[in-house]
This record gives structure tokens, C-alpha cells and sequence, in this order.
């Protein structure tokens, strides 16, 4: 090749070496600015062999998504911080708010609404709540892994064309903000009142984590609302919160958190089971070899302040793969 030539195609490459590099600066600059952009760029770099992790998330009610320096706040702030910086290509979640509306004996139901419309089912709250937004999607394709997970599963189903009701929507609005790009799929408790199908459906979820897929169970560590506003008190609070994190960081933490709804303080942490349930979904759908991480417990009146016993039990854990 002559040297005027060999000249002119070096330059060239340069030339076109420094565009490549110019495009690349340009195009991390932008995920560097835009949080919903980092957040898509890492999930879509997840890799499909990532186990994905497991988290139970105390709900609580709307007030507290004002009371931005509560401790309930703060862990919806952390628990989004974590899966920001360990992005799931999605996330499954199962709510205390959602139970067989279907008229199921048994089974569960999976929504089918691809656009999560939110679903203001509390009342008697000022009106700026019942403004609140939060967005999300549901890819199909998430829809038709969670069927067939199901399916597999031996977990009878149906679908229904529903929104996010308030036990999903609270604490990731908190965690995530105005939106999240992740997608976002929730299906209903088992319409069957035996704790044991709770933990079954927590096990079919549990394939899907094999696929980079995030499972959330949504309730509440101890919910007695009628004692909450009568002033009566709830000493039972405390010891039933501390039994609660023994069960689930023992051995066999499947049979010890079963075991805790016929602990002698259950009914009275949980006059009705649905806030409990959640807890035996995400169980379910942990591992033995799974790490449990603790990101937050404690007791919280209705003002948001800690207390010793007087309020709500609040609990939110993780579940890892130890691989």
C-alpha cells in the first residue's frame, strides 16, 4: 500500500476510533444522569443465570409515605437502593390486599393488566392521597413466566384485569419514587385459608428467581388495627415481632414460620391472616442456602415513632443466594 495511502486509512480509523469513544461517553453520560436509565441499563445487563432475591416488606398505610423520617421510610428507601444497585429483570409481588376476589376455592389469581393502574382501596383519608401516583408496567412476557410457574406448580389459577392495591404501591412509591422501570407483576393470596398453600405458592414463584426474577411478599408483621385505635395497648407486639425474626433466621425457617400461626400471641397479632400470609409466600420461596439480611424491624405507632409496644409490627427482610 503506498505511504500516502496508509497514511490516509490510519487517520481514518483514528477518526473513527474517537467517534466510537465520543458515542459511548455520550451514551453512559445519559445513564449517569437518569436513575431510571441506570436502573434499565443494569437490568437488562442482568444475566439470566442470577438467582434472583427475596424480600417481605411491611406495608403500612398511606400517611407514611409523608413521614419521610420514620423508620418504616427509611427501609422503603434502602429495599429500593438495593435492588437499584442489584437490578431484577423483574419483580413478582404477593400483598396482604389481595385475596380471592374470584370466588376460587382454590388458587390464586395473576393480574393481567399490562399498565398497573393504582387502586386507592383505603378510606376516610384527607384527599391528596387518593391523588398519589405511581407507575409501573407489566411486560407480558413476565405475565405468561408467572402462569407458568403456576402451572408448574400445581397452583390452580385465573386472571383478572385489577390494578396495584395500596399494599404494593406505599412502599414502592417510597422505594422508587413517581415510577420504576422495572416490570411488575402481582397476583392474589391463595384463596384457600390454609397457611400452607401460602408456602406452596411461594414455592412455585421460587422458579422464576432462576431467572433473574425478584419475589415480594407484602404484609405486616403484626396488624391489629381495632387495638391499635382503642388505646387498649398491644403488649403482645414486641414478643411476637422477636419470635418472628428467631423463626425466620432458623434452620429450618419454612417449618418455624408455619409453626408461628399456632404461636400462643398469633390471633392476637393477627385477628385476620391475610398480613401474615405474605410472609409464608416469601418464605416459601426461599432457599435453605439462601442469606437472610435484616433491613428493618422495630415497632411504630400511627405517628410514625418507635415505640416499645404500642404500635404495629414492622419487619423487612431479604433472602440471598448464597451461590
Amino acid at each position: 500500500m503506498p505511504r500516502a495511502s496508509l497514511l490516509l486509512f490510519i487517520t481514518a480509523a483514528v477518526v473513527a476510533l474517537f467517534a466510537i469513544l465520543a458515542s459511548y461517553t455520550t451514551l453512559f453520560a445519559s445513564i449517569t444522569a437518569s436513575p431510571a436509565l441506570r436502573t434499565h441499563f443494569l437490568r437488562t445487563m442482568v444475566n439470566s443465570s442470577t438467582l434472583g432475591d427475596v424480600y417481605f416488606l411491611s406495608h403500612g398505610g398511606p400517611p407514611m409515605v409523608e413521614q419521610t423520617e420514620a423508620p418504616p421510610y427509611k427501609a422503603w428507601r434502602k429495599f429500593g437502593k438495593i435492588i437499584e444497585a442489584n437490578p431484577p429483570k423483574g419483580i413478582v409481588v404477593v400483598s396482604a390486599h389481595w385475596e380471592n376476589d374470584q370466588g376460587l376455592k382454590t388458587g390464586v389469581v395473576v393480574n393481567s393488566n399490562v399498565l398497573n393502574p393504582l387502586i386507592y382501596d383505603f378510606h376516610g383519608f384527607p384527599k391528596r392521597f387518593y391523588q398519589l401516583k405511581f407507575a409501573s408496567k407489566a411486560e407480558p412476557e413476565l405475565q405468561e413466566k408467572v402462569v407458568g410457574a403456576l402451572k408448574e406448580g400445581g397452583i390452580p389459577l385465573s386472571r383478572a384485569d385489577r390494578g396495584l392495591d395500596h399494599g404494593v404501591w406505599i412502599p414502592f412509591k417510597a422505594a422508587f419514587g413517581e415510577d420504576t422501570t422495572f416490570p411488575l407483576v402481582q397476583v392474589s393470596l391463595p384463596a384457600s385459608a390454609n397457611p400452607v398453600e401460602s408456602i406452596k405458592l411461594g414455592q412455585a414463584l421460587s422458579k422464576l428467581r432462576a431467572q433473574g426474577y425478584a419475589i415480594v411478599g407484602t404484609g405486616q408483621v403484626v396488624h391489629n388495627i381495632r387495638d391499635l385505635f382503642s388505646g387498649k395497648g398491644l403488649p403482645y407486639t414486641g414478643p411476637f415481632l422477636e419470635d418472628t425474626s428467631k423463626a425466620l433466621s432458623s434452620s429450618d425457617c419454612v417449618s418455624a414460620t408455619l409453626d408461628l400461626t399456632k404461636h400462643p400471641l398469633y390471633k392476637k397479632a393477627h385477628p385476620t391472616d391475610e398480613h401474615f400470609f405474605p410472609l409464608l409466600v416469601a418464605v416459601g420461596a426461599t432457599s435453605s442456602s439462601d442469606h437472610i439480611e435484616e433491613i428493618y424491624k422495630g415497632v411504630v405507632d400511627i405517628g410514625g415513632r418507635t415505640v416499645e409496644n404500642d404500635g404495629l409490627g414492622w419487619g423487612m427482610w431479604r433472602w440471598t443466594s448464597a451461590a
